[in-house]
């Protein structure tokens, strides 16, 4: 038996494992209280039924008539100014004769058998002595009768109620006008239109006193209850705190409106169960990278999440929390498996490194474990830094999270330019990008790989100026430097952290001629040493721009711009012809600036910029106007610039 046969069957005896634990945890409801809880989570607020409206006895109304227990005759003079609704429910007990006198309950019995629409009285079932609590028999011989207790879990949450107990139907099942609920004896769960206040409700004091049109009430169904907390009518539901009288809104709300809720049957949640660990495992199994791979069982277990919610919302609950036991479980057991029975030192360099280190450089410290030891090596890189000019004022008008979408966004298509043409992205630096050419693994034409990247870079951001046009965005536009060097190159830190990353003077030039870009209004600057590697390459374009004394130095550098290439010119490996004749104009015009010949400078810059836009002529052009007054003392050519 190979060792791959030998890992699978020891994989998939592992996953089994984990299925049967997780399904005997589903089976016996060890997860059920947690797994509750997240289904109140999923609830969502929408328009409750306009058909359901609460009168609400609360403190004003009590203080207004005398006081709890209200007379019978508030609640006839209420079902007098009702009109002609749908169905009354009166979620009051009237078990015992009124403490006002016999009077006052024959004013009640009289408006009951006045009413010309269907009545309900709460009952109430006495749980400590089964008995049930009715409404007093003149009462009860006029109107229907539904018992009014609920169901309350093992954690004090009401999520559901039974439609039927002991062949007495239940309140908000008495008041639907469909029939067909009074055969149901199964619990019911909820579906919970909102939190306290989603029903329409309207002052009890308010309808006694008439204050409130008839019409409100005209063909819908009323309840009548207790809202004021010093009744202690009030329940705690997935949705928060509400009065007695709400939920039974919300009961009867879910028999109008036939969405039940019903649970996956037992024997697919059990082969969901064993399918959600084959999951885990054969993830692992197939693939061996660590971050994809962590990101790939992330990815499904948000998906296993995404698809509970998303059945919610067609009223079918899938418990998770089974689901993702069997995944986690099953995950960890291979991956302990895993680490086990492959070489334990690779494997912890992997794991150490995996998070801020490219993969070659990972594969080279895990084949070279002695390279660890901090320091660096001496090379000649090829450094590359791009930057989004303008950044404040591309971000105004963005809140945090759609800035924060917008840099992943442009950060991802600077990257996958960047690490297509070879090169390694070093760090990035809020909106900046960091990246060079020439290490761990060496690159004899790492100056044309960085000219290419760079000019891919600019290809991405044309595209994704595209897109963001598309969306009415702002367009982001960027400056790169480009510079060849010796740099030290290594793993630079502490003894507890450290990364992989360039130090030197020229990394500081990268950084300084991508600052300059803006001051020559062009995207890209390459230093001397990378435009001497590429300028023998018919594929880039590049003419020498200045020469300049940057901030913190003593001696100028000629600086370069890197002009086009094939796919963003002609196709032909040249730039265009007018493009030829304008680089042409500017270099003869430099020429001439350099020696002081100002006029001559002139006309070739004016010839340059008219075949069209050049900023560097039109700056050149500037200069030469300015220093032909004026020409300093010992001119060479020189371009100071005084700051970063």
């Amino acid at each position: 038996m190979s060792q791959a046969t030998k890992r699978y069957k020891a994989v998939a005896v592992l996953a089994l494992f984990a299925a049967l634990v997780a399904g005997a945890c589903y089976y016996f409801g060890f997860f059920t209280p947690w797994q509750e809880r997240v289904f109140d989570r999923f609830f969502t607020t929408h328009p409750a039924s306009p058909d359901i409206v609460i009168i609400g006895i609360d403190d004003q109304s009590i203080s207004a008539l005398g006081g709890w227990p209200l007379a019978r005759e508030s609640f006839a003079t209420v079902l007098a100014n009702l009109g002609k609704p749908r169905a009354v429910g009166i979620d009051v007990a009237f078990a015992d004769p009124s403490a006002r006198g016999g009077a006052d309950d024959a004013l009640l019995t009289s408006a009951l058998v006045k009413s010309v629409v269907p009545v309900v009285l709460a009952t109430q079932y006495d749980d400590r002595g089964g008995k049930l609590l009715r409404p007093l028999p003149s009462f009860a011989s006029h109107a229907r009768e539904g018992y009014a207790n609920m169901l309350v879990d093992a954690d004090g949450i009401v999520r559901t109620f039974a439609p039927v107990r002991a062949d007495t139907i239940s309140f908000s099942a008495a008041l639907t006008a469909d029939t067909r609920t009074a055969a149901l004896s199964k619990v019911v769960r909820i579906n919970w239109q909102g939190p306290a206040g989603t029903f329409l409700t309207i002052p009890f004091i308010d309808v006694y006193r008439g204050v409130v049109p008839v019409n409100a009430f005209t063909e819908k169904t009323i309840l009548i209850g207790a809202t004021a907390k010093d009744l202690h009518d009030i329940l705690a539901t997935p949705m928060g705190s509400m009065a007695g009288v709400e939920v039974h809104a919300n009961a009867l709300a879910t028999f109008e409106s036939g969405r039940f809720f019903s649970d996956v049957p037992m024997l697919l949640m059990f082969a969901l169960i064993l399918f959600a660990a084959y999951l885990a495992a054969g993830t692992i199994l197939a693939v061996p990278q660590l971050v994809p791979l962590i990101l790939l069982l992330a990815v499904e277990l948000v998906a296993v999440n995404l698809t509970s919610i998303g059945l919610f919302s067609a009223h079918v609950r899938l418990p998770t929390f089974s689901l993702s036991l069997a995944f986690l479980l099953s995950a960890g057991l291979t991956f302990i498996y895993q680490y086990v029975s492959e070489s334990r030192e690779k494997r912890q360099i992997r794991n150490m490194f995996q998070y801020y280190l490219m993969p070659e450089v990972i594969e080279e410290l895990a084949e070279h474990p002695e390279r660890l030891s901090l320091g660096g090596q001496e090379k000649t890189l090829t450094m590359l830094f791009c930057d989004i000019r303008g950044f404040t004022t591309l971000s105004e008008g963005l809140s945090p999270t759609e800035l924060t979408a917008l840099i992943n966004e442009y950060l991802t298509a600077m990257t996958d330019a960047i690490m297509e043409a070879g090169g390694l992205v070093d760090k990035y630096i809020g909106d900046a990008v960091m990246a060079f050419w020439g290490a761990p693994l060496p690159n004899p034409s790492q100056e044309s790989a960085a000219c290419r990247g760079a000019l891919a870079m600019l290809r991405a951001l044309n595209r994704l100026n595209a897109d963001l046009e598309r969306r009415d965005s702002k367009p982001i536009r960027i400056g790169i430097g480009i510079s060849t060097g010796e740099v030290v190159v290594g793993n630079m830190g502490s003894s507890k952290r450290f990364n992989y990353t360039v130090m030197g003077d020229e990394v500081n030039f990268a950084s300084r001629l991508e600052g300059l870009t803006k001051a020559y209004g062009i995207s890209c600057i390459i230093g001397e040493r990378t435009a001497l590697a590429v300028a023998g390459d018919p594929t880039f374009t590049v003419r020498e721009l200045d020469l300049v004394m940057v901030k913190g130095k003593k001696e100028p550098r000629a600086i370069y711009e890197l002009v086009t290439e094939p796919s963003t010119s002609t196709g032909s490996g040249q730039a265009s012809a007018v493009q030829k004749e304008q680089c042409a104009h500017f270099a003869n015009g430099r020429a001439a600036y350099v020696k002081g010949n100002w006029k001559k400078a002139i006309a070739h810059f004016k010839a340059a910029l008219s075949l069209g836009e050049d900023y560097p002529s039109k700056i050149f052009l500037e200069r030469a106007l300015h220093l032909s007054i004026k020409t300093p003392k010992d001119w060479q050519g020189i371009w100071e610039f005084t700051t970063k």
